[in-house]
């Protein structure tokens, strides 16, 4: 019996691209920023915790960017949430749409003339500079935008509008499924991340997400969108239920073609359980932090063109003893100098998200403002200026030397310095001081 066995190529997965790195199927989170920072994109069978530490939507826009990807690339997207929060039909009313495609209403309302760009408009879309500089490309803070689909089923990262509303057909409702966790506790008693945890497993198992054992079986992808777990509105939340439920699900995952992303707002509990926050990343396969400017208008002031700073505790790193992201992300550096990454920040625009590279210096060439002045210390100066001070000043005096050599000039100078050196004699030469005391100087 031959030990070699026949090269069996697995299906592709619709939705999904190979890795560059180790051929791992990857899932887009909506926004090719993050997908690079990733390593490009997340990982199947992996999940990511998204944590903020400040009450805003910013997480809350990276889980719609999550799902509105999933309904472009026709996978089922389990929504989870509470309906004291924000309920999954609201969530799923309000994704936003993606660019050209089609839209509930047009376009929200906006200011006229308004421009997504920050920089002001050009005439004939050209800048005045030298001509040595006009075949030089811009300096680039982030990755470029994805390009538009060439065909119906090739969809991975699409370009999303925050002015518009996704238009949802009958087949994309289809395959949302909303699920509220205050109807768990309600129809299904018990530990509510138990039952939750029970339901997740009977979609999968159910849905045929499990991952086949013959690889040439065609499989689909499921995503599933958790938004803020373990906030007040899901109820009592203990430490220990928590970390369960991520430790399990992990696993759940590891033998699924499913992938989670999760939202949990680290702000509750950081100033109580910081060792908790710890748990549930180890318990995770990603961990993205947002550290927003909302309650810091020091750090707004000193980067006024973000919104907040991207923190990664922890990346994906499925099939690899190093994360894919260290190599092939560009926004990180490529790995950085010396281990360094590059300061990542984020900030929305008009109609987009950004995530991109912050640095503390203003931008080259711009006009500093300048700081206004103190009249009081403008005062002062002007008079220190006007006043004669020449008078107020000593003259410094300058040192003697100690050997004086033949053919210099006695100053002898007058005042003080005079009378002082008539007390002291005459200074002695160089050559008289060498033949006095001949051993000194033999070599």
């Amino acid at each position: 019996m031959s030990s070699f066995r026949r090269r069996v190529t697995a299906t592709s997965i619709p939705g999904t691209r190979p890795s560059p790195y180790n051929s791992l199927p990857l899932l887009s989170t909506g926004l090719s920023s993050l997908d690079d920072i990733l390593g490009g994109g997340l990982p199947l069978s992996s999940s990511l915790l998204v944590e903020s530490d400040t009450p805003t939507a910013y997480a809350d826009l990276f889980l719609k960017f999550w799902v509105s990807q999933g309904v472009e690339c026709k996978q089922d997207v389990v929504v989870v949430s509470s309906g004291l929060d924000v309920s999954p039909e609201d969530i799923v009313k309000a994704l936003p749409g993606v660019e050209g495609g089609a839209v509930v209403g047009g376009k929200l309302d906006e200011p006229e003339g308004a421009d997504d760009d920050d920089e002001p408009e050009l005439k004939d879309g050209k800048m005045k500079i030298a001509f040595r500089y006009e075949g030089m490309k811009q300096h680039a803070v982030t990755v470029a935008a994805p390009t538009p689909k060439a065909a119906e089923a090739d969809v991975y990262c699409s370009l999303f509008d925050l002015t518009t509303i996704r238009a949802l057909r009958a087949g994309d409702r289809g395959r949302l499924h909303p699920l509220d966790v205050d109807t768990l506790t309600s129809s299904l008693p018990g530990d509510l991340y138990e039952v939750l945890y029970q339901r997740l497993a009977s979609i999968i198992s159910e849905g045929g997400y499990s991952l086949p054992q013959d690889p040439t079986k065609p499989r689909r992808a499921l995503r599933i969108a958790i938004a803020s777990l373990g906030s007040p509105a899901w109820g009592p939340s203990s430490p220990s239920s928590l970390y369960s439920f991520l430790h399990r699900l992990r696993s759940l995952l590891r033998s699924s073609a499913a992938a989670a992303f999760i939202t949990f707002p680290a702000h509750l509990y950081r100033p109580t359980s910081p060792s908790l926050i710890t748990r549930l990343e180890h318990a995770c396969d990603g961990v993205i932090e947002l550290q927003s400017f909302a309650s810091s208008p020091l750090a707004l002031a000193a980067f006024p063109r973000h919104n907040g700073l991207l923190r990664i505790p922890k990346l994906p790193s499925l099939g690899s003893l190093v994360p894919p992201s260290v190599k092939l992300s560009v926004l990180r550096g490529l790995g950085g100098a010396d281990g360094m990454d590059n300061n990542l920040g984020f900030r929305v625009k008009r109609r987009r998200f950004i995530i991109e590279t912050v640095n503390g210096d203003g931008p080259v060439g711009g006009d500093e403002p300048k700081k206004p002045k103190n009249p009081a210390v403008e005062d002062r100066k002007k008079e220190l200026s006007s006043s004669d001070l020449t008078g107020q000043l000593r003259p410094v005096k300058a040192k003697e030397p100690l050997v004086r050599f033949e053919g210099d000039k006695d100053d002898v100078g007058t005042g003080a310095a005079a009378a002082a050196r008539a007390k002291t004699g005459a200074r002695a030469s160089a050559s008289k001081v060498i033949h006095a005391n001949p051993e000194l100087f033999e070599f």
